[in-house]
């Protein structure tokens, strides 16, 4: 068994990745923490989890991470590029997983402008994996450190990342995303608060999201104009993201997409639109097309709590281990 350590795993993402890694077959979880809820059951905090550990969450600063194999980071932005150092110097062997922004792009002038602080470790930030599965397995084998890539920026990568790899990706390429409420974590806004949110749309963030950072530096340099704007939608989970190819024709979208994912077990593609309920709970990616010989859509579904967040992480996890990739993460979701 791989012993490992969550950081942070009382949030929305934090207990998604604690429900997966008590239900993968190879690991064993030796602690949660949750400055908020130290000392609590973690059943009590989260009560999907009460039949299945008799865990209680920790204060970090109680809990070391001698004697295990990797950890995962839950944690807020900004935190984790001031608490790895410190963690690394303890334990210079041990893997860590982080699904914080801190450590996703080699750019602290960028992270500067998207994320409001000087970063505290830049020197840091080039060890790590930026860890989009479908396009980092090789990398991710054996990887010591890997940054796990915002919700957004996953949805919009499986979406444009084919199209850039085959040399097709010219713009302006316009993206828009819907998120559900989720993805704005546990402290109530307005934005948030369901009243507001179940029966309304909006934009936010417009051409400004900071996952725009990542995506732009993963997908490189090139011909081509990124427009993402962002809107929250009246559900609880998923992202449906909607990418605009103006200058390629939907059978050329279809191939590259079909040529890309061939192998990829936890990606499906095909002609038509994904349905977002169903990769609802699931680690699953819809990645669908659209449009006409003049101009082509991809549509693409996910998870913003699994693949975007938790289910990603373990993907990685497991190919930094050696494990199968869909170990402990083949389930259903629901049909309704």
């Amino acid at each position: 068994m791989i012993r490992v350590g969550v950081y942070g795993g009382s949030g929305y993402a934090g207990g998604e990745l604690v429900r997966y890694l008590l239900g993968h077959p190879e690991t064993e979880v030796a602690f949660v923490t949750s400055r908020t809820h130290a000392g609590k059951p973690v059943g009590e905090v989260l009560p999907n989890l009460a039949a299945f550990t008799d865990l209680e969450f920790s204060d970090p600063n109680d809990v070391s991470a001698e004697g295990l194999q990797a950890v995962f980071l839950a944690l807020a932005h900004n935190a984790s590029q001031k608490f790895v150092p410190e963690l690394l110097a303890r334990h210079p062997e041990l893997r860590v997983i982080d699904l914080a922004g801190d450590f996703r792009t080699p750019d602290p002038e960028g992270y500067k402008k998207y994320y409001g602080v000087e970063h505290a470790a830049p020197d840091l930030i080039e060890e790590f994996v930026y860890g989009f599965t479908e396009a980092a397995r090789e990398r991710l084998r054996g990887a010591r450190l890997v940054a796990n890539p915002g919700c957004f920026a996953t949805s919009i990568l499986l979406g444009l990342w084919p199209v850039a790899k085959a040399g097709k990706l010219r713009g302006p390429v316009t993206v828009s995303a819907i998120t559900g409420s989720s993805g704005a974590g546990l402290k109530l806004r307005p934005t948030t608060h369901h009243p507001e949110r179940a029966v309304n749309l909006r934009a936010y963030k417009v051409l400004v999201h900071q996952h725009l950072l990542e995506v732009e530096h993963f997908l490189g340099p090139g011909p081509r104009r990124l427009l993402f704007v962002p809107h929250g939608g009246p559900f609880v989970r998923g992202i449906f993201a909607t990418c605009v190819f103006p200058e390629l024709s939907v059978a050329e979208l279809g191939r590259i997409y079909e040529e890309t994912y061939r192998s990829d077990p936890l990606v499906r593609v095909f002609r038509g639109t994904p349905e977002l309920r169903l990769v609802r709970d699931t680690p699953f990616s819809l990645v669908g097309w659209e449009g006409t010989e003049e101009a082509a859509v991809g549509l693409v579904a996910i998870d913003n709590l699994a693949k975007g967040a938790a289910t990603q992480a373990i993907q990685n996890f497991n190919l930094m281990f050696g494990l199968r990739e869909t170990t402990g993460l083949l389930r259903p979701g629901g049909f309704v």
